[in-house]
């Protein structure tokens, strides 16, 4: 890694409590590698060799099932994806795979565990992403269990339009049946999903959803605190 490059990620707040020595020992068996989009980085039922840290770009987690592909979560910036794995040195039980150009850190996950023995600070910041990522996927099956796919879809909306309060509309970042496979329904009834909430205060225009009525949007969406991501 360049210099620059290691500053950069010596500000992560994966790193931001251990202590240098501890720092040093991960970060010199790293590797800081730029993947193009739609790239597999980690294959379901593989050892866990590294722990992967996003630090640019945007990575989804996924499953193969009876021959097709389900959305499990998105990780954003700067985030670890499939920590489980790593610290408890089991096979990943999910796939991963990049959605956009994006930057990677890969530690191996020996180091990762060494580390992690002797480091209480770093131990501490692991267990907190795991906490994390637990209470997430907790979450999104809340939503699952308690909800149609176009009341998902709704509240998926919303939450993308909470991350920037600035824009009236949001951008879906992916195509369509990505989108369909992470709110757990197909294309097709992603379509009539989108058309239904026409009737319910936002527009579609390709691939840019344009909130015309939050309110109404949200009336019909009805958000919850402990299920959607719309606080802190």
């Amino acid at each position: 890694m360049r210099a620059h490059e290691l500053v950069q990620l010596k500000s992560l707040s994966l790193f931001s409590e251990m202590k240098a020595e501890s720092l040093e020992r991960l970060l010199d068996a790293a590797l800081l590698q730029q993947f193009p989009t739609r790239v597999t980085l980690i294959h379901e039922g593989g050892p866990a060799d590294f722990l992967h840290v996003l630090v640019d770009g945007l990575v989804e987690i996924y499953t193969e099932q009876a021959g097709a592909e389900w959305g499990i979560s998105l990780i954003n910036p700067v985030s670890t994806f499939i920590l489980a794995a790593v610290v408890s040195d089991q096979p990943y039980l999910n796939s991963a795979r990049t959605l956009a150009e994006s930057r990677v850190l890969l530690i191996p996950a020996r180091r990762v565990r060494e580390v992690f023995d002797q480091d209480v600070a770093f131990a501490r910041v692991v267990a907190r992403e795991l906490a994390l990522a637990y209470r997430s996927s907790v979450k999104k099956l809340k939503g699952n269990m308690a909800r149609s796919s176009v009341e998902r879809l709704a509240n998926w909306i919303l939450t993308e339009a909470h991350k920037d309060t600035s824009q009236g509309n949001i951008l879906i970042p992916f195509d369509r049946g990505t989108l369909a496979s992470h709110i757990g329904t197909t294309r097709e009834n992603l379509s009539r999903s989108l058309a239904l909430l026409t009737e319910h205060g936002v527009r579609i225009r390709g691939r840019e959803i344009v909130i015309d009525d939050k309110e109404q949007l949200e009336a019909f969406a009805r958000p919850q605190r402990l299920i959607d991501d719309l606080t802190s």
